[in-house]
Order: structure tokens, then sequence, then C-alpha cells
């Protein structure tokens, strides 16, 4: 077994580990049907930003939460093809894995939505007013 503390740093690994997390994500919005209800949310937040100017710190915020959305749907979606592998029959321990890691994504999206009404809502308001 390679010792990774042993191994010398190589430009060429890193750029490959790069091209491997760009084919996570293809994969990721290409296959995972969530990802794409995320990645459309996320266009009309962007879309909404524009049309109301929402300032610096609520674009920061805006992309911090859907970053934690994305990484919590690739977690999630990382944890069930595991878990498939160890056992596709039904099993109450690989069950629950799969259950709290799409809990995540759920306290993500949460959050996400409560930041987008924070950041909206009052423009909204203000707008029809």
């Amino acid at each position: 077994m390679d010792n990774k503390i042993d191994e010398q740093f190589s430009f060429k690994k890193r750029i490959e580990s790069f091209g491997y997390a760009f084919k996570g994500f293809v994969w990721l919005f290409r296959f995972e049907h969530n990802s794409r209800i995320h990645l459309f949310s996320l266009i009309i937040a962007v879309i909404a930003g524009f049309f109301f100017q929402i300032s610096n710190e609520e674009w920061s915020m805006l992309f911090i939460v859907s970053g934690f959305v994305f990484s919590a749907e690739a977690f999630n979606s990382s944890i069930e093809f595991l878990a498939d592998e160890v056992s596709l029959e039904k099993r109450d321990r690989i069950g629950k894995s799969k259950d709290l890691a799409a809990t995540g994504v759920l306290i993500a999206a949460f959050a996400a939505a409560i930041v987008g009404l924070i950041i909206f809502l009052p423009k909204v308001i203000y707008l029809l007013n």
C-alpha cells in the first residue's frame, strides 16, 4: 500500500485530481435530479440578485449557502453510491445512513431558503408597496 505521507508533491497529480473533481461536478448536475432543482433555484436567485441589486454581503451569503447545498448533495450522492455498493438489499443501518445523508441536504436547502427569504422578502415587499 502506498504511503501518502512519503509521496512527493506533483503538479501533474494535482491537475489530475481537479479532473476527477470536475467529472464529479458534471455527473452531479447531469444525473442527480435534485441538483438540477437546486441549480434552477440558484439561477432564479442570481437573476433576482441582479434585479434587486443586492449588496456584496448578500451575494456572499447567497453563494455560501448555495455551495453548502451543492456540497451536501454531492456528499449525499457519494454515501448512497457507497451504501449501494456494500449491499443492494434493504439493511436497516444502510437505510439510516442514507436517510441521514438526505437529511443533511434538506437542512442545507432549508438554511438556503431562509437566507433567500432574509435577502429577498424585504425587497419584494418594498417593491409591492
